[in-house]
């Protein structure tokens, strides 16, 4: 069908219809055929321009017209639009203005702005212009409401787009504009302010507010020192007598709109803080702006304490009022350094900071403001004690997961915060006071309410106060009493309190004694015997118990003595609790805790743990909660490597829980793989050694490549698997179907692993070189065939690799010559690469091998193939050779072998760094089966101990004698003749 109005019409109202049929389907293709001809665009602009035609048909024609501007409009596309398509487009943009469907002339704004993005100020250099233009006629001269909504509608859409732009000259161009395009709104805003204010008229109301939202925008971001501009200065200072006018008469306008004006004033002045604060500082009007926040915080504070509404008007405007002091106190604490947009000379940064701690934040006001958090922003709200009353759980989740930016209390300990981070001199001793003149007796809900303000103070201080205070003093003498006490119900608050200042000081100021008296503390508060104990405050002992066992300093001996009740009370909770999120709490906490006591944890409470996974796996899957199947799987990773030799027992419930989790076409991959990989990674590590060759175990190992390819941000664990595959079944990398298919992913990868991926797979060759010593035949096939070993030898010869992590990509080739010299050059051959560039590199890098295995392991690997090369005439071997020999009797001078060729310097820096001897700081934690594994196969088959080097030398060098005629030969030692020791060293050998 070709394109034409008559044409297009017809399809768009097919394509509009209500009801799905083919007729429908079919219209919805042509219009994307259509989409890259010539004139397409103008035709949709035509339709949606027309009044007449019917809304829906207008509606589709202006959707698909501005998703074709966001992908044909920029000249490099693909079937960009033409130049004078575009020309026409552009010419008549805002003949929509008068439109009087609202998201209509939203979408033409938003085709608008993504014009403006490209074309501006290039092809289009009187956009400002035309619209500021438009919006005074749409004003002054016709007095057309309609129009002057919709234009402001364009230009904040506008604005936002370009101020977004970080690269090129829209941006800058734009700013040059901003004085002219403010000039006028200030007006309009002025003007309909006025209006709006007099006749309560709503359409007015939006109208103006418009003219505020585009002022929000290009004031911070079109000047770069608002404070120097005239209008901008006093269009601020109107703006917060609005703002005290609008909050006194709240109740007279509309609440919606009203709550809008408020947040825009806001924002105003937060972008102004965050774009040049030094500039916001020195505005005429800044102190008055941040005294009004400061009084409606004051004065409206009990009417938010009171507050149970969702968005409460009062609410957000004290969140906005925090924000924008947190923002200013930030500035004087940090001597200007806030942005690097900071354009401003010294003097005026030293003047605003100057005029901030001189005019606002007097000691005075720090202690006052304090007083105001502490008696009603940090206090449990009347809603907060209804929530806990009546649905503990749900209180307590959101109350772990609020966010501070958008609730009250939150938002005002973070603010708390920053207060005595920012003013420690002021109120560090003003805070210390109110803590110890707040400890008195519970006489009433009220007092204890303030007293757990005082000492949420405490809780949040612990990183500026500590060394004023001796927690472990205050913990005996004040906490634990006040936590065991239970002669008022009302004490659950101050126990749940207790717990969260445990839970911040732990890891700052707490010796072992204190920590013993917190488990004992904590094993209270999850007593089942205790009514005062409710639900929140164990889900705070929970939470405290977590972070107590998690912290640096934990002591699991110190602990043992409570592992065994909390274990079984966690538990009991299981039962107790009815959320999902309240048991993932326990569910983290024992995963946490097995973690920490290995190997204290004792089997059977080990067992018992376990036989809770399958229960509450089949209740996830039936409440569809991935979160806490995630959560069992961090579990038994725990319980697996407590067990240890045991684990097997965790087998018949892991494995089809790693085949469900791990499988790419399992329903729940996506959310649970990682966890699963992890799981598994454990399972393998430590199976013990009577329980190798599982058949279920094996065939996981067919969902291996797909996770190679597609696990790239969790390698490291993938290559992990395979590593701890190669030991656990080494026969599986005998197959070369298995092999070329893993081996050709790991190719792929190779020059763009990250350092800790690279190093588990050289650690992983390393395994499987010496487990095929014998030059496997599969195993080498499906080396070269998988084309790895040419990404291998293309690694090493690249001039902009690092050449620490060549020089342990050549401890693989290293084995491989070992293994077989003459095999080895065959790869080498295949591989078709610079034999010469391969061969001097491998000699260069030897010295950035900084310990004796490592040396050793090229060493055997260069003696073996410059011996085997030199006879057959290869000219850069024979050209080696000297350096070759000289580094081996330099090595031998640094070590001291035994007769077997093993000494102590080999048994550390392994290549499998985490498995090394010095990794295990433990003594109680038993090897695991990997480990096991591991040092079996370096003892049994690694050359490293079977190898001497000397007589590996010895024999090499007699062989080579004996293969050569005695010219060549005396050739190979006159290359020697500068070197006596090396030569004197040789001759001893024969």
């Amino acid at each position: 069908m070709d394109l034409s109005y008559e044409n297009l019409f017809t399809i768009l109202t097919l394509a509009s219809g209500s009801e799905r049929n083919v007729e429908q389907q079919n219209a919805e293709a042509q219009l994307k055929k259509w989409e890259v001809v010539p004139g397409y665009h103008y035709l949709l602009q035509e339709v949606y321009l027309n009044h007449e035609i019917p809304l829906q048909i207008r509606w589709l024609a202006i959707i698909c017209f501005k998703n074709g501007i966001d992908k044909y409009w920029r000249a490099t596309r693909q079937y960009s639009i033409n130049k004078q398509e575009k020309s026409q487009i552009t010419s008549r943009v805002m003949q929509l203005v008068n439109e009087q469907n609202n998201q209509l002339m939203i979408q033409n704004a938003n085709a608008i702005a993504k014009i403006a993005r490209y074309d501006f100020p290039h092809d289009w250099p009187n956009l400002f212009d035309d619209i500021t233009k438009n919006l005074e006629d749409f004003v002054f001269k016709q007095n057309d409401i309609v129009s002057t909504n919709n234009c402001l509608i364009i230009l904040n859409r506008v604005i936002k787009t370009i101020t977004m732009v970080r690269i090129g000259r829209a941006r800058h161009a734009m700013q040059s504009k901003a004085p002219i395009i403010t000039s006028i709104l200030i007006k309009l805003y002025q003007k309909f302010f006025q209006l709006w204010t007099t006749n309560l008229d709503l359409t007015i109301m939006e109208v103006c507010y418009l003219c505020l939202k585009n002022l929000r925008r290009i004031i911070p971001e079109g000047f770069d020192q608002p404070h120097k501009n005239q209008d901008v200065c006093e269009f601020l200072n109107s703006t917060i007598d609005h703002l005290q006018s609008l909050v006194s008469e709240h109740d007279k306008y509309s609440s919606d709109l009203l709550e809008r004006y408020v947040k825009c004033y806001s924002k105003l002045y937060v972008a102004l803080i965050n774009c040049n604060p030094t500039s916001f500082v020195l505005m005429p009007c800044s102190q008055k702006i941040l005294t009004t926040f400061l009084s409606l915080l004051e004065e409206k504070a009990e009417l938010v304490y009171n507050s149970n509404e969702e968005n409460d008007f009062w609410e957000i405007l004290a969140l906005k009022a925090f924000s924008i002091l947190k923002k200013t106190m930030a500035y004087v604490y940090k001597k200007g350094a806030v942005t690097l947009k900071q354009r401003n000379d010294k003097l005026e940064v030293a003047n605003a900071i100057n005029k901030l701690s001189v005019d606002v934040f007097t000691a005075d006001l720090i202690q006052k403001l304090c007083d105001l958090i502490i008696n009603w922003y940090l206090r449990l709200k009347p809603s907060d004690l209804e929530g806990w009353s009546l649905e503990p759980e749900e209180w307590c989740t959101e109350e772990l997961s609020t966010s501070w930016e958008y609730q009250i209390r939150p938002c005002a300990e973070n603010f708390y915060q920053d207060l005595i981070k920012y003013f420690q001199d002021i109120l560090a001793g003003f805070v210390l006071n109110k803590i110890s003149s707040g400890l008195m007796e519970n006489e009433s809900v009220d007092r204890i309410l303030i007293k757990d303000s005082i000492l949420c103070t405490f809780q949040l201080s612990s990183g500026t106060i500590a060394n004023n205070v001796n927690f472990d003093t205050l913990l005996q003498e004040v906490f634990i009493p006040e936590g065991l006490k239970n002669d008022l119900l009302e004490n659950k608050i101050l126990k749940r309190r207790i717990c969260l200042i445990i839970g911040e000081w732990v890891g700052v100021q707490c010796n072992r004694e204190s920590r013993v008296s917190i488990y004992k503390l904590l094993l209270n508060f999850l007593s089942p015997n205790n009514p005062i104990n409710d639900k929140v405050v164990k889900i705070a002992a929970i939470q405290t118990l977590r972070t107590v066992v998690n912290d640096w300093d934990f002591s699991k001996n110190d602990f043992q003595p409570f592992l065994n009740e909390f274990v079984k009370l966690l538990l009991d909770l299981l039962n107790e609790m009815r959320l999902i999120e309240s048991k993932l709490y326990i569910f983290n906490t024992l995963a946490v805790l097995i973690e920490k006591c290995n190997p204290l944890v004792d089997y059977q409470t080990l067992i018992d743990i376990l036989q809770i996974v399958p229960k509450y796996w089949e209740l996830s899957t039936s409440d569809n909660q991935p979160i806490i199947k995630s959560s069992l799987l961090r579990v038994l990773k725990s319980l697996t490597i407590s067990l240890n030799e045991n684990s097997p027992e965790t087998h018949s419930i892991s494995l089809p829980l790693i085949q469900n989790c791990c499988l790419h076409s399992s329903d729940v991959y996506m959310l649970l793989s990682e966890d699963g990989y992890d799981l598994w990674l454990e399972l393998l590590k430590y199976c013990p050694q009577s329980r190798l060759n599982n058949p279920e175990i094996i065939k996981l190992f067919e969902m291996i490549p797909h996770g190679l390819r597609d696990s790239t941000e969790i390698l490291p664990t993938i290559l992990s698997i395979v590593r701890s595959y190669s030991l656990y079944a080494p026969e599986l990398f005998r197959q070369e179907v298995v092999t070329v298919e893993a081996f050709k992913v790991l190719g792929e990868y190779l020059d763009k692993m990250r350092d800790d991926s690279y190093m588990i797979f050289i650690s992983l060759m390393d395994i499987l070189l010496i487990e095929n010593n014998d030059s496997n035949e599969s195993f080498i096939n499906g080396l070269v065939n998988s084309g790895l070993m040419l990404s291998m030898i293309n690694y090493v010869i690249n001039d902009n690799q690092s050449p620490i992590l060549a020089a342990k990509m050549y401890l693989l080739f290293s084995r491989l010559s070992k293994n077989s010299p003459e095999l080895f050059l065959k790869m080498l051959d295949i591989a078709s690469v610079d034999s010469i560039k391969f061969f001097k590199n491998w000699i260069q890098f030897y010295n950035h091998n900084g310990n004796p295995r490592n040396k050793k392991i090229n060493l055997l690997g260069l003696i073996s193939i410059v011996t085997y090369g030199i006879p057959k005439n290869i000219p850069v071997l024979l050209e080696l050779f000297p350096d070759v020999i000289k580094k081996t009797f330099y090595f031998l001078e640094e070590i001291n072998e035994d007769q077997q060729g093993s000494c102590e310097g080999y048994n550390s820096n392994l290549l499998y760094e985490d498995i090394d001897d010095y990794s295990y700081l433990d003594p109680d934690i038993k090897p695991h089966g990997e480990k096991i594994r591991y040092h079996l196969l370096l003892q049994e088959r690694d050359p490293i101990y079977t190898t001497n080097l000397i007589q590996f030398l010895r024999n090499n060098f007699i062989n080579l004698k004996t293969q050569l005629q005695d010219s060549d030969f005396n050739q190979i030692i006159l290359a020697l003749n500068n070197d006596s020791y090396t030569l004197e060293r040789l001759k001893a050998l024969s």
